[in-house]
């Protein structure tokens, strides 16, 4: 008696615990927040948004380094497009993705840079699968500028010439004012060194390499200290000939009754007398094109031009085909004609009479005719434009008809009555099944990839003639060698 009373209290002792810990439980699930997952999933979306912008960002300072002086649009109004895969070629960017791991579109993504009257408008736009958009950045060559160009500050933090004034701090009770002493900053020169420089004109560089005396460089004569001079005042001061003079000297009075010749000369500078033939080139990156024209070489700018510098490779796609086709399921024996092939579909005898050729008939949509003995269905390729988003398993596909000669062969008597020859043949027999197949489709056929390339000519001498002098005497006042471009030495003598 005892125990089974005891037993009952241990029952119910443990069933008022129980009771008591379900009611912990639900009051606990009633007064606790639970987290919203709808919150996580608004909170990620900052995050992507993040990922596409820092993108953008990347192409866009990429760009700015790529656009020194010489890519810049030289007139108003001219612009220049980088797409994202010339960005890439060139090793400006490493390969980024989207916020959901995939790559983004290398030729809808680009950088286009138009020139402006005062600065360069640039356009950033990416396209990362269905999401696209741009960004406009003003850039130009300002006073704060450390590169050719760079990206316009609205609001600088600070000027050239501003003063700066020290931080005070507040007191309550001063007892003596400081004295400070205003820090300006140094001004800069106006126009930075970056050109061309659409808002200011900046002073041109002193010349790096000074000429040498008596040299002649890119058709230019220097003289013996080094200053440009003309061609005559050249002769003058840097041959060792003597001194041509327009006046000759006259012959002495004493002697009138002796006859006199006269000495003249006529210079004749170097000059090429062999050039080879022109050689079209392509300037490189980063290279600076400097013309010439002289008796050595010749280099001529034959600008930009857009020309192909490659190719884009076609794009591919698998889909999921499924047509109903002619099976071969085996073999059955039957007396036939030798002269004819034979093939049974669908338990009908056929007698064939010709080969396989295609006609103008064609089919266009989801559910393709399915094949016979006469007639079967040569895929021909998938409408994307068509099929929409469900183009991998269920395409729009088109199919173009093949037929064949043949026709139903009933009962051997009249196999018999009509062939010389009768033979028992295994014919092969076929069923029609449903046959499922992939196949890879061509989306975007090859393109070819444009650049614009800066080409120039250039052709060298292969045999450079030096300047000479010929002397000849004559009578005075030879017009016919003054017509030719001699001139008088001032040296006379008596005529042999």
């Amino acid at each position: 008696m005892y125990t089974e009373e005891k037993k009952g209290n241990l029952l119910k002792e443990f069933l008022m615990k129980l009771i008591l810990v379900i009611i912990f439980v639900l009051l606990l699930i009633w007064l606790v927040p639970w987290p919203n997952m709808d919150s996580y999933i608004e909170a990620l979306n900052p995050l992507k948004s993040q990922i596409f912008n820092a993108n953008i960002q990347e192409m866009k300072d990429a760009a700015i380094l790529y656009y020194t002086e010489e890519r810049l649009p030289q007139n108003v109004g001219d612009k220049k497009t980088l797409t994202l895969q010339q960005m890439l070629d060139l090793k400006l960017l490493v390969p980024f993705v989207d916020k959901d791991g995939n790559s983004c579109d290398v030729t809808e993504s680009y950088v286009t840079i138009e020139k402006q009257e005062t600065e360069y408008l640039m356009k950033v736009n990416l396209k990362c699968g269905e999401e696209e958009d741009y960004i406009l950045v003003h850039i130009g060559c300002y006073a704060y500028c450390t590169t050719d160009v760079c990206e316009k500050v609205e609001n600088p933090v600070q000027k050239p010439g501003d003063v700066i004034k020290p931080p005070t701090s507040p007191s309550p009770t001063p007892t003596t004012t400081p004295t400070t002493t205003p820090t300006t900053i140094p001004p800069t020169d106006p126009c930075p060194t970056c050109t061309p420089c659409p808002t200011c004109t900046p002073t041109t560089p002193p010349p790096t390499d000074k000429p040498k005396a008596c040299e002649v460089k890119d058709g230019k004569y220097y003289g013996k200290d080094g200053r440009e001079v003309d061609e005559e005042t050249w002769i003058k001061e840097c041959t060792t000939s003597p001194t041509p003079t327009t006046t000759p000297t006259p012959p002495p009075t004493d002697e009138p009754d002796k006859e006199w010749e006269y000495r003249y000369k006529k210079y004749t500078p170097a000059y090429c007398a062999n050039w080879s033939s022109w050689s079209t080139k392509m300037l490189k990156e980063g290279e600076t094109l400097k013309t010439e024209n002289s008796i050595y070489r010749v280099v001529e700018d034959l600008g930009i031009k857009r020309v192909q510098i490659g190719t884009i490779a076609p794009k591919y796609k698998k889909v999921i085909v499924t047509h109903d086709e002619q099976y071969q399921v085996g073999t059955h024996d039957y007396k036939v004609c030798t002269e004819y092939e034979y093939v049974v579909s669908g338990g009908t005898l056929y007698q064939i009479t010709g080969d396989w050729q295609y006609t103008n008939t064609y089919y266009r949509g989801y559910n393709p005719p399915a094949d016979t003995a006469t007639t079967r269905w040569i895929f021909q390729g998938v409408d994307f434009d068509q099929c929409g988003s469900n183009c991998t398993n269920h395409p729009y596909v088109v199919y173009r008809q093949q037929v064949r000669s043949g026709s139903v062969q009933v009962g051997e008597p009249s196999i018999s009555a009509t062939c010389k020859k009768v033979e028992v043949r295994s014919i092969p027999t076929y069923i029609t099944r449903t046959i499922t197949s992939t196949k890879t489709i061509m989306v975007e056929p090859e393109k070819p990839l444009y650049g614009d390339i800066h080409f120039y000519r250039e052709k060298s001498c292969l045999d450079v003639r030096d300047a000479s002098y010929n002397y000849v005497w004559s009578h005075y006042n030879d017009t016919n060698l003054l017509g030719q471009g001699y001139v008088y030495t001032g040296e006379y003598r008596e005529k042999k």
